[in-house]
């Protein structure tokens, strides 16, 4: 790894691209974070004057961060259309790159992203900040230690709240999908985080004519993911009424116990046997009960979706990168993974434009 900077230095932060309605999230993430500073903003948007003023930063351009030698990562926060090119214009300048997700259109994108990495040797991350939650961190654990038993079967569910669903950003031309695309590509990463790459795929990805708005894209999904030695079904709503991710769900299924995990409010419940390491009967966890709400007001500088008001997923994951930037350590979130999504979301969308046929990997 060619990218530590040492402990001991101040970490200088910029913003390329101000649109995406976390990227005050992650400002105020990098503010908050002891010897570290944002050193400015770049968007050709008409919101960047409110931004800035806001975040109490400088407008500058895009030349002055990347030639700016206090600036050592950027953080990539534009429509998903620029997310590839200036990310990569970002490594082959000499910063690290936290990139917001999906990090590009598809595995068009996403695979110039892999080849950046390994071209110029900088730290990429990708911003899938739901992975941040004990609760996640808890089921890794479980799995790993193999205390479920042999896990057979998983169901996931995920969904869009706050109408989204309905917005420009979850319609953006060239996009290989709406709500599902933008919002459920955060399941996908922890079911690759947890279970790895499946060999197939099986989808219907519907849009039901006269039920909800007809400019919004998916409605609801329902998904396979096959592997050799389990099956885990995938289902998606991009009408979720509830204002956090309380619906959001991950059910391992093992021959000795059985686990649920959320990630906001962060909690799980966990079965065991007793005979895995674990005792027997039922374990429940908590983190918290009522968080500070997930998406808080729409903004002058986020119009169309509300910025986000809870601080904690975005500090462990400004930490993690922060660790991996000082350390030299591997990404957290690499390109790799961005790109793994993209093929796993693009063979859903082919599965279901055949009618559900199933889809290789």
């Amino acid at each position: 790894m060619t990218y530590a900077i040492g402990n001991d230095a101040p970490l200088g932060i910029a913003c390329l691209g101000i649109t995406h309605p976390h990227t005050s999230g992650r400002v105020k993430a990098f503010q908050r974070m002891p010897n570290a500073k944002v050193l400015g903003a770049f968007d050709n948007s008409p919101l960047l004057d409110p931004f800035v003023d806001a975040m109490g930063i400088a407008k500058r351009t895009k030349e002055e961060i990347l030639s700016d030698p206090d600036v050592h990562a950027v953080l990539i926060h534009p429509k998903s259309y620029l997310m590839a090119d200036w990310a990569i214009e970002a490594m082959e300048a000499g910063k690290a790159v936290l990139c917001e997700k999906p990090a590009g259109r598809g595995s068009v994108d996403t695979v110039r992203l892999v080849e950046a990495v390994e071209r110029t040797g900088r730290l990429f991350q990708v911003g899938y900040c739901w992975r941040y939650a004990p609760s996640v961190d808890r089921m890794q654990e479980v799995l790993k230690a193999g205390q479920l038993g042999k896990v057979l079967q998983v169901r996931a569910h995920a969904g869009c709240s706050h109408h989204e669903a309905d917005t420009d950003h979850m319609r953006q031309p060239g996009d290989i999908g709406g709500a599902f695309y933008v919002i459920g590509c955060h399941t996908m990463d922890r079911l690759l985080l947890h279970f790895g790459m499946p060999t197939s795929v099986n989808a219907r990805i519907t849009k039901f004519d006269g039920v909800m708005t007809p400019n919004a894209r998916e409605d609801a999904v329902g998904a396979i993911l096959n592997y050799p030695d389990k099956i885990i079904t995938v289902d998606f709503m991009s009408w979720d009424p509830l204002p956090w991710t309380e619906s959001w769900d991950i059910t391992a299924y093992g021959t000795e116990g059985v686990m649920h995990s959320r990630p906001l409010p962060a909690s799980y419940k966990l079965y065991s046997t007793g005979k895995a390491g674990l005792p027997e009967g039922w374990t429940e966890w908590n983190e918290t009960s009522f968080p500070e709400i997930w998406a808080v007001r729409k903004t002058v500088y986020s119009p169309e979706i509300a910025e986000i008001g809870n601080p904690v997923y975005f500090d462990r994951e400004a930490n993690a990168f922060a660790h991996s930037l000082r350390m030299g350590a591997p990404s957290n979130v690499p390109a790799s993974q961005a790109h793994n999504i993209n093929r796993i979301l693009e063979a859903l969308f082919q599965s279901s434009s055949q009618n559900g046929a199933e889809a290789q990997l």
